[in-house]
């Protein structure tokens, strides 16, 4: 009776190392392909944040942001851009111009000059970002939506930062003169293009 019990011990104990054996090789096996579909996910990412190339005007160009397919049959000037914006409140178009400043924190927005030599606010959708060392004095596409807007005190300050920390001087007194909320023209882009250095 003691060889029947221990022979059916060793057999089960046998039989569970063999379940977990197999229950390793599979947990092993889902944790590769786990690990697979995350790099392959993660290499996707990367992908997406890789600008496009395409030639507009015999001129090349790199392409930013979520909507890289807008249509450029019709492009306005930044004053036509301005003009629309301050009689209708809200517009939706490619605009044409040239980028003056950009943020030298991210590359998160940039500034793009009207013929009076002031300058237009664009931010990007969605947070998308443009190379900071090679954007200013570009001739720049951009499609999106203009409308009027107010800029808080504190987003004021926050771009005078901006300014500083890319190495311009910026005085007391400018950063004193912010005491009210600023009334402006803000366009938002889901899609620009920047032409590239050899397009010059």
């Amino acid at each position: 009776m003691k060889k029947a019990f221990t022979l059916l011990f060793i057999a089960h104990f046998f039989w569970s190392c063999t379940d977990t054996i197999q229950s390793d090789v599979s947990t092993a096996i889902e944790t590769n392909e786990i690990s697979d579909d995350t790099a392959s996910s993660e290499s996707n990412l990367a992908e997406e944040d890789q600008p496009g190339q395409m030639t507009f005007n015999d001129s090349e160009y790199l392409v930013y942001g979520i909507n890289r397919s807008f249509q450029l049959d019709t492009l306005h000037s930044v004053d036509e851009m301005y003009k629309g914006i301050l009689s209708d409140g809200n517009v939706t178009m490619t605009v044409q111009g040239s980028c003056s400043e950009i943020c030298q924190m991210a590359g998160c927005w940039i500034e793009v000059a009207k013929s009076d030599s002031t300058n237009v606010f664009v931010k990007f959708k969605d947070h998308f970002t443009l190379p900071i060392e090679s954007t200013v004095g570009k001739s720049v596409v951009f499609h999106g939506t203009g409308k009027v807007d107010t800029t808080s005190i504190e987003m004021q300050r926050h771009y005078l930062d901006d300014k500083v920390k890319s190495g311009e001087v910026v005085s007391q007194e400018d950063y004193d003169a912010i005491v009210s909320p600023k009334v402006d023209i803000t366009f938002i882009a889901d899609g620009i293009m920047v032409e590239t250095a050899n397009g010059n």
